[in-house]
């Protein structure tokens, strides 16, 4: 039980700020073992429910006003998950391949190290969501379907592509967790059936307690991604991610 609600405060910290909730995961199954935690994907469904009620308790207002008013907006979304659906489709190559590999997830994160770095590189821009544009939109997406590798953080990614298209650091993290609900939506149904195939768990209390504490968690770090946006203070995270790169990395070559 320790382990699961350990990785239910991982997963709701990496969620959301900018050092792949992903990357994390994978080190810490590989260091730590995963003995006593249910078998299969069942742990990941629950993480990934928690954090996705996150992030619709927090952009509830944005969600309601996007199904509502802003078809523009709704477009705008729905064209940036497009690159995401090769991503659906070969999940369990994708899988097999990179969420199997520790070294992969250690080199994920010195990358999104040097993009976060990036970041306090780029001009302020002034755009709103308003003025995004369908080809800015479809960058965007891609940048969130290449961030399926682990390591490399799909808010921190997107935020910077949005920053780097000219907006406002604020609008391009609304739209970064816009995109980010069908995104998680998708990969917990995708989930879902894989473990419903499998067969269900026999106990689902720990499985609930996980998803609370990782949806609690993660609000909290959204606060403080939000809050480090507007001030365009993503690069603090950078070294933070080439010290876990780095020690993973490190790790892994003397186990």
């Amino acid at each position: 039980m320790f382990l699961l609600l350990a990785l239910a405060v991982l997963q709701g910290l990496t969620e959301f700020l900018p050092v792949s909730s992903s990357g994390h995961l994978v080190l810490a199954r590989e260091l730590f073992g995963d003995d006593g935690l249910p078998k299969g994907a069942t742990v990941e469904v629950a993480l990934h429910l928690g954090t996705l009620a996150a992030v619709l308790v927090w952009y509830r207002a944005e969600l309601f006003q996007l199904l509502v008013t802003e078809r523009r907006r709704l477009a705008l979304v729905a064209l940036a998950c497009v690159p995401l659906v090769p991503v659906g489709i070969w999940h369990t190559q994708i899988e097999a391949t990179l969420f199997g590999s520790p070294a992969v997830a250690a080199a994920g994160l010195l990358v999104t190290g040097v993009l976060l770095l990036a970041s306090a590189r780029l001009p302020a821009g002034g755009s709103e969501l308003a003025g995004l544009a369908w080809k800015g939109a479809l960058l965007i997406g891609c940048v969130q379907a290449l961030a399926v590798i682990p390591g490399i953080s799909r808010s921190g990614a997107t935020i910077v592509a949005g920053m780097a298209l000219g907006m406002r650091a604020e609008a391009a993290t609304t739209f970064s967790f816009l995109i980010a609900v069908p995104a998680m939506a998708a990969a917990g149904l995708l989930t879902f059936l894989e473990v419903a195939a499998d067969g269900a768990p026999r106990d689902f209390s720990g499985l609930v307690l996980a998803a609370a504490l990782a949806s609690a968690v993660g609000l909290v770090a959204l606060a403080i991604l939000v809050k480090l946006a507007r001030a365009r203070r993503l690069s603090w995270f950078a070294p933070y991610c080439f010290a876990a790169g780095a020690l993973g990395l490190l790790l892994l070559n003397l186990r």
